[in-house]
């Protein structure tokens, strides 16, 4: 019997956390804004790996939204680091 495509995901989400924890504590500098901006990266590459093409639940519309206001999220913050590093 195979495994669901489900477990390979929440096994990839997990990988993904463990790299980018080992990551931060290799090069000391441990930062939750970026901690959290590397998950939500992670979330939203899995989301779109899973939406499946034939079959479209109700909740996929929605998670696409969330994808999309994530993403403004990281730009602005990514953007903000940008600036104070010129700035200084």
């Amino acid at each position: 019997m195979g495994y669901p495509k489900k477990h390979f995901a929440a096994a990839g989400l997990m990988g993904w956390l463990f790299m980018i924890i080992f990551f931060l504590i290799f090069i000391r500098s441990i930062d939750l804004t970026v901690f959290l901006l590397l998950v939500s990266l992670g979330l939203f590459v899995l989301i779109e790996v899973l939406d499946t093409s034939f079959a479209k639940p109700s909740h996929i519309m929605y998670l696409k939204y969330w994808v999309a206001v994530g993403l403004v999220f990281f730009v602005t913050v990514i953007v903000d680091k940008v600036v104070r590093v010129v700035q200084a």
